[in-house]
């Protein structure tokens, strides 16, 4: 038989334990640089339609009989806007 060539790359087998950890250093940062842009991009968005919501509860009255219901929605509201706001801020 003959000697095909071997298709492991050895510089990655013999690499150091400082390479492995920078690789997952690096895949960490990577992770949760794209959770926080997750996250910022459900509240941005949150916010711009959470609005919406306020023109039917004015509308049916439910403004004036439930306002811990209104009071949640604004709260919710506020914490949308406060996660949201470096969305896009490249």
């Amino acid at each position: 038989m003959s000697n095909a060539p071997s298709t492991l790359d050895t510089q990655r087998v013999t690499g150091s334990a400082d390479e492995s950890t920078s690789s997952h250093t690096e895949l960490a940062r990577s992770l949760r640089k794209t959770a926080t842009n997750q996250f910022r991009f459900a509240g941005f968005w949150s916010a711009v339609l959470l609005p919406l919501a306020y023109v039917p509860m004015l509308i049916g009255g439910v403004a004036g009989s439930q306002p811990s219901l209104v009071a949640a929605l604004m709260a919710l509201h506020a914490a949308a806007l406060v996660a949201g706001h470096d969305y896009r801020k490249d």
